[in-house]
């Protein structure tokens, strides 16, 4: 939306980051998890048996495997 942020109906933003590789994610997790004011994060590590990662080219189906 052109950089502009979104703001949910409780007043909490939503950030959309991009960072590359994640080695780690569930250590991610947790870090992102322990920083003051995070509410929650989007690696949902452990709880899907599959990811549809999108972008403006390609869709691509992940199964865990």
């Amino acid at each position: 939306d052109g950089g502009t942020a979104y703001v949910t109906d409780n007043g909490n933003y939503i950030l959309d980051c991009r960072c590359g590789e994640i080695r780690d994610p569930a250590k991610m997790e947790r870090e992102l998890n322990m920083l003051v004011g995070v509410v929650e994060c989007g690696l949902f590590v452990g709880m899907a048996d599959i990811a549809i990662v999108a972008t403006d080219d390609e869709t691509e189906v992940i199964e865990r495997s």
